[in-house]
């Protein structure tokens, strides 16, 4: 099944953060095998450092909240609300320059490679828009059915 983004909510409906936090502005394309975002970088983001800029490591987050807009999507199709997930680390995380920009557009993937249970794994990469890649990575998250029940079963 292929979703396109005008017929999912807006990103900060499928991602549970909200500003400054959310990072991703925009789901260009959801389907059951791949997720495309888009995030518009700028001076607002709390990592900004005026005269460097946003540093490259924070497509991490851009990954992992993609990821979180997938999961929104999937449980949505479901006829679930969308919930929080865990990071539980990466593989293969690499990045290509050091900085970006304001104003720099970023596109990202996020493509599950395996589903067990609660436990996922996605191949996440980020491009600029001519398709030159920035970072790169293989991100695992667990992916609670009831993340309520996990969290008052953890605070125990």
């Amino acid at each position: 099944m292929s979703t396109v983004s005008q017929h999912l909510p807006p990103a900060s409906e499928l991602v549970p953060h909200d500003a400054p936090m959310l990072m991703v502005d925009e789901v260009i394309s959801y389907q059951a095998d791949a997720i495309k975002t888009r995030t518009v970088l700028s001076e607002n983001s709390l990592f900004f450092q005026p005269g460097r800029g946003i540093p490259s490591y924070v497509t991490f987050e851009i990954m992992a909240q993609s990821i979180s807009a997938y999961d929104g999507a999937s449980r949505l199709e479901n006829g679930e609300p969308p919930a929080i997930g865990f990071l539980l680390g990466c593989r293969k995380f690499e990045t290509f320059c050091e900085w970006l920009q304001p104003g720099d557009t970023v596109e990202t993937q996020a493509i599950p490679l395996v589903s067990e249970g609660e436990l996922r794994s996605f191949d996440c990469r980020v491009q600029t828009l001519s398709g030159s890649d920035i970072a790169f990575g293989n991100i695992n998250v667990f992916r609670p059915n009831d993340p309520e029940a996990f969290l008052l079963q953890v605070a125990k």
